[in-house]
């Protein structure tokens, strides 16, 4: 419905949906899930998991074999460490991004009037940090920084709901409100996976004993 900005006059009415319109409205009902019962959306969301992370385990095994090669000299050339820096940024920043929306979706005032903007710039700012962020910090130190800040952004989600909402677990549980549940247990078990996965990765960072280092030293001269 069209109506003259001035006066409020009606103008027009539209028969319909235009094409681009349908064709939106379609892709994102399919991206969305619109078209599924809730276990379908379940297996729907698990495949892009996995389809995600198929992508993200190759990225990174690529980078490791292209460092190995370069191991010797002890320097990494930029490119290397360009796409470096953008895998860290692409995966673990953009988890830190989306921990950030949620955020400001809880913390912004309902009657901010720039309030959905807001939220989106908070995306955008917090992904830009881990860009900034993953440039300054390399390899595995940038790695379990931003997946232990992704984990305490998306841990720290129900008990956030909880302080600025009445819509907590417990609420949410006794009611049978499953989409209010299910969302905040999927952040509480993204936050733990995510803290799992930085505190595996901060073990292959620590320095082993000297004990183990020598008897490692000793095995090998043996076998030679």
């Amino acid at each position: 419905v069209s109506f003259n900005g001035a006066t409020g006059e009606l103008l027009r009415v539209g028969g319909g949906q235009s094409l681009p319109a349908l064709i939106g409205g379609t892709f994102y009902g399919l991206h969305m899930g619109h078209f599924a019962t809730p276990v379908l959306r379940w297996l729907y969301f698990i495949c892009g998991l996995a389809g995600t992370a198929m992508i993200g385990t190759g990225l990174v095994m690529w980078l490791g074999k292209r460092q190995l090669k370069h191991a010797r000299t002890g320097v990494m050339p930029y490119e290397l460490r360009l796409v470096e820096t953008l895998n860290i940024a692409s995966m673990s920043g953009l988890l830190i991004a989306i921990g950030a929306f949620f955020w400001a979706n809880r913390l912004l005032p309902a009657s901010f009037a720039e309030r959905s903007d807001w939220e989106v710039q908070a995306f955008f700012i917090a992904w830009g940090l881990s860009l900034l962020h993953a440039a300054l910090r390399r390899g595995r130190r940038g790695w379990i920084e931003q997946l232990s800040c992704a984990a305490l952004l998306l841990g720290a989600v129900p008990l956030l709901n909880a302080i600025t909402t009445e819509q907590h677990l417990g609420v949410s549980l006794a009611r049978g409100d499953w989409a209010m549940a299910g969302f905040d247990l999927t952040c509480l078990g993204s936050g733990v996976f995510l803290a799992w996965a930085a505190w595996k990765m901060r073990c292959r960072m620590a320095p082993q004993p000297t004990a183990e280092r020598a008897l490692g030293l000793n095995l090998t001269r043996e076998a030679r």
